[in-house]
């Protein structure tokens, strides 16, 4: 039961106000109280004193009360009352629960509520409130390895600050990672041992009375304890058995608390499904003896899974052992959330494991990202998505599900986490309700709105081609305009300082879009015209053009704010949002501040073009090698080019499903980007040529020598699975022959149709080269032309960069 508060309430202060607890309260129940204190006067210096009993004046009361759950029928478990009024010309304030939780979350909301001030403490007036949450599972994974982009440089006091938070937004479940999973065991910026942070966030929760869960992979192997992932064969033998039960037994019988264990299928770990449950199985039993109560969960999750191995796994979990608790939708499943509650045993429990960090190459990747976002920004940028968030949830929240624990690699993702919490306690809750709320409590309450619709304004910058979003430059000024009237307490806050980088940055990115665009195109101009001034000249003038990227920079300030920004956040809350000066992991881990530079043309390219021409000895070689770079997808008269990094090109591609439809591309097909190659470009500018060889080798198809790939290939048509790409070409001479040239990459498992007719016979099988197919005018007779690309059993689909469908027209 849920009566909404509105908008803009009356507030009354109640800065002299004392706290009183009516009747018996757990000791639990007492460290809720004791959260609701420290927090107050965390914001407003104010320690409201805690009364024995009701004080003889007229000063405001806030009165804490357990009662019996029989007679609380206005909110059911951990629920909670809250009520403000005026009672004989005293303040009331009540909040009132029948467990421990639902006073942890009824000092959350109230918090909320509250308008906490230096040295001032307000509440809106008149409020009557009852909530019961709507999923039984609410929480959020905090793994402390070295791939995430903030946990591995966080201390104890941070970990129980960041889980407090949380569960006063009305999260009740936190996950863990183990020491060993596919990451390194410690790095540079772990100060502690992972098990004794494991154990010190298990008390944390144990305290709050927040469920403990743990995301337990099977991972190594005896002669490769790190990072072996695939089908290891020798998992399974006594040896290896007795070390994996070993370093579980030392996790379960230190921690204070566990209640459920997640087992992935795979990514990492990938055992055969039989000897998974069969681990599973011993697994389970050593748990049981230090925590009898807990339970196991699974996922279908892995790379490439057979029918086969679905098959063995749906049929063990139809067993229905006594240890499994249920299963996890998870990323990389192959079937749907509707289609995993059919295989399954109809009242088995299922969990969402949502990925709310990742914006490229992940379950929810943004719709349709233009390819300048994607080199710069990556796989884990700084992302609130508040709508596509709730939309994505709310999607799920009618299949059967408990709940919702989510996938998380740090900090980047903040935002996510608290709209995903708020819609797991109530599918119902607006979006701008939660972000008032999160940024009124824990930035400051004279942002309330402005980093609220900031906030949302941050997502809309995402939407369409960079090169012409008039949004992002009126998000920067709505930043800039807060930016330059908070006080420093606002400015070192570090929830803002992440939301108004992301506004720089974009700003900053949008605006070297434009100039490097610019450039290369004057370069182009000149290149033209090399044969009149001659080949070498004009790629000497071409390279200076396309140069003054560094020599002629745009927006120099928005770069060096974005720089201080990187560097507060390392500061504030150990975000590495860098590799060179904070030591992130990589660029598409969190450090997307390093490509703040990557060039957002084909000057790396067309650079290394020069180079191969420069050392040609005929001029005509080096006539015919600068004309196949200039016109390197020019498909003659009557052709045709698509080149799938370009927006206009999704109009040639059949899409089965909007977005609002199948966010997850479960049966659409996408535009997918390559973190691979943009590591290798920003390696190949930077003088590094360790990664570079797949690239070097594919590159080399154009022009021999060649080291870094055309701007067109990091971006593809793909797919998941078995959801089909189809390709339509219309108004072909249907009297005349074409030629059709394909750039990707696919191999075994997926087949190419041209017209219905399969390309198996007559097609190279390479992977990562160009493929080339005759289409002939018996083929088109209507002058239609439909690729389909079909994956016939696991994985990703194809990556389909380029096509060209060249006329015979000889």
């Amino acid at each position: 039961m849920t009566n909404r508060l509105r908008n803009n309430l009356k507030l009354c202060e109640v800065s002299d106000a004392s706290m009183i607890l009516s009747g018996p309260v757990s000791a639990r129940g007492q460290n809720a109280v004791h959260i609701l204190m420290e927090e107050i006067e965390r914001r407003t210096g104010i320690r409201l004193p805690v009364m024995d009993s009701l004080p003889n004046d007229q000063r405001p009361l806030i009165s804490i009360k357990m009662v019996n759950s029989s007679s609380s029928p206005a909110y059911g478990r951990e629920g909670y009352q809250i009520r403000i009024s005026q009672s004989n010309g005293r303040r009331l304030i009540e909040i009132e629960a029948a467990d421990d939780r639902g006073i942890l979350y009824g000092v959350g909301k109230l918090l909320r509520i509250m308008v906490l001030t230096r040295n001032k403490i307000e509440v809106p007036t008149d409020v009557d409130l009852a909530e019961t949450p709507h999923f039984s599972l609410r929480g959020h994974q905090l793994g402390y390895r070295p791939k995430t982009n903030a946990y591995d440089a966080w201390t104890p006091e941070i970990y129980s600050q960041y889980i407090r938070e949380l569960a006063l937004f009305g999260a009740n479940s936190i996950e863990l990672v183990p020491p060993i999973t596919d990451d390194e065991r410690t790095g540079p910026l772990m100060k502690y041992d992972p098990l004794f942070m494991m154990r010190h966030v298990s008390e944390v929760c144990d305290a709050m009375d927040l469920d403990v869960w743990i995301w337990y992979p099977n991972m190594g192997s005896p002669d490769n304890w790190y990072p072996a992932t695939g089908n290891d064969e020798e998992f399974m033998k006594p040896e290896y058995l007795k070390r994996q039960l070993e370093e579980r037994e030392e996790i379960f019988s230190s921690m204070k608390r566990i209640d459920h264990i997640l087992v992935p299928g795979g990514d990492p770990g990938a055992l055969n499904a039989q000897d998974l449950f069969d681990f599973m199985a011993m697994e389970a039993e050593l748990l049981n003896k230090y925590h009898p109560n807990a339970k196991l969960w699974v996922s279908p999750q892995a790379f490439n899974p057979t029918d086969e191995w679905l098959d063995t796994f749906y049929t063990n979990v139809r067993k229905e052992p006594a240890w499994l608790a249920g299963v996890a939708f998870a990323p990389w499943e192959k079937h749907s959330l509707p289609e995993l509650r059919r295989l399954i045993p109809e009242g088995m429990k299922i969990r969402n494991y949502p990925d709310i960090t990742h914006t490229i190459n992940s379950q929810y990747p943004v719709h349709n990202w233009d390819t300048a976002f994607a080199m710069t920004h990556s796989r884990e940028c700084i992302n609130p998505r508040p709508m596509a968030m709730k939309h994505i949830h709310n999607l799920l929240k009618d299949e059967g599900i408990v709940g919702s624990l989510t996938y998380s690699e740090g900090i980047n993702d903040d935002v996510n986490k608290f709209v995903w919490s708020g819609q797991d306690w109530n599918p119902d809750t607006p979006v701008l309700e939660t972000l008032r709320e999160y940024a009124r409590f824990l930035i400051h309450p004279d942002v309330e709105y402005g980093v609220a619709n900031g906030l949302l304004a941050l997502e809309r910058n995402f939407e369409g081609p960079m090169i012409t979003n008039r949004q992002i430059s009126h998000t920067l000024n709505h930043w800039r305009k807060m930016e330059s009237r908070v006080d420093e307490q606002v400015l070192q806050n570090y929830r803002f300082e992440m939301g108004l980088l992301r506004a720089y940055y974009d700003a900053y990115v949008q605006r070297r879009l434009i100039h490097e665009q610019e450039l290369e195109q004057r370069a182009m101009d000149v290149l033209y015209r090399a044969n009149e001034t001659g080949i070498m000249p004009a790629m000497e003038q071409a390279e200076e053009i396309l140069n003054r990227k560094y020599s002629q920079p745009v927006c120099t300030d928005y770069r060096e704010k974005c720089l201080d920004l990187a560097d507060r956040l390392f500061a504030h809350i150990g975000a590495q949002l860098t590799v060179s000066k904070h030591q992130g992991v990589s660029i598409t881990r969190g450090a997307f501040v390093e490509a703040i530079d990557t060039p957002l043309n084909d000057m790396a390219y067309l650079l290394s073009a020069f180079q191969v021409i420069r050392s040609m000895e005929e001029e005509l070689a080096r006539k015919e090698a600068l004309d196949a770079i200039i016109y390197r997808t020019d498909p003659g008269e009557g052709g045709f080019y698509t080149n799938f990094a370009a927006d206009q090109s999704l109009l040639r591609v059949e899409i089965a499903h909007e977005w609002k439809e199948d966010p997850g591309y479960l049966n659409t097909a996408l535009i997918r980007h390559n973190p691979g190659l943009l590591e290798t470009a920003y390696s190949i500018l930077n003088g590094s040529n360790s990664h570079t060889l797949l690239s070097r080798e594919t590159c080399n198809r154009i022009l021999p020598g060649l080291t870094s790939p055309p701007l067109a290939w990091i971006s593809n048509l793909s797919s998941y699975y078995s959801a089909p790409i189809k390709v339509t070409y219309s108004n072909l001479d249907s009297r005349s022959s074409y030629t059709l040239q394909v750039m990707g990459l696919w191999g075994g498992g997926v087949d190419m149709l041209l017209n219905g007719k399969s390309t198996a016979d007559n097609r190279i099988t390479h992977r990562g080269l160009m493929e080339t197919f005759e289409v002939t005018p018996d083929m088109i007779p209507d002058g239609k032309l439909e690729i389909v690309w079909v994956n016939e059993e696991t994985g990703i689909g194809p990556y389909i960069n380029e096509l060209w469908l060249k006329k015979d027209n000889g």
